[in-house]
């Protein structure tokens, strides 16, 4: 069970992460060739961490750090044996690679078989839609995934898309969805594209 103060310090990096991404996507304070912050250097000893929550922090901060110098060191991580890990370095290395993680994020959506990694995949992809036309086919295709959590996030992202093929491709889902949860998010979704 997690304590009060695990559950606080775990709120205010998520928190951190959030704030950070409303903001563009690569860091260009800091140029590559810079050494990681110390900041950088403690989340990436807390990422090591046998423990779960610490863990998840130290993924939470290098996310909302975004410094370059750190993804060589979090890439390893996107074959770790836990889902949870592998979902956490998918959504770190999309903040701190912005286009560059494409490719990577790309791959996990289409073979990833843990729904929660999938989804992550998604998350990360979201911000740099416009960076790569394979991002909206890779979400129109998450529209018909099996699981209903990746199904609702892909919902929720292709229905912020200004294109007709977005729009067309959540009206279809809508003939077609069965899961309830689903539907709820679908009927925001249509409302959200103008649709009576």
């Amino acid at each position: 069970m997690m304590t009060k103060g695990r559950q606080l310090l775990l709120q205010g990096a998520v928190g951190l992460a959030l704030v950070v991404s409303a903001h563009p996507v690569h860091s260009e304070s800091q140029p590559p060739s810079a050494p990681p912050s110390s900041k950088a250097v403690e989340a990436l000893r807390l990422i090591e961490s046998q423990d779960p929550y610490q863990r998840e922090l130290g993924f939470l901060r290098l996310e909302a750090l975004r410094e370059p110098s750190t993804a060589d060191a979090i890439r390893k991580y996107v074959t770790h044996k836990d889902p949870e890990v592998r979902a956490y370095t998918l959504r770190a290395l999309a903040a701190i690679e912005g286009p560059q993680a494409v490719p990577v994020l790309l791959n996990a959506l289409r073979t990833e078989k843990q729904p929660k990694v999938r989804r992550a995949a998604l998350l990360g992809l979201e911000p740099l839609q416009k960076s790569d036309p394979q991002i909206l086919q890779a979400f129109l295709k998450a529209l018909r995934d099996k699981d209903t959590e990746v199904r609702m996030a892909a919902v929720d992202i292709v229905s912020r898309i200004d294109v007709p093929e977005a729009r067309e491709a959540i009206l279809l889902r809508n003939k077609r969805e069965r899961r309830r949860d689903v539907r709820r998010v679908l009927q925001m979704a249509v409302k959200r594209i103008g649709q009576p």
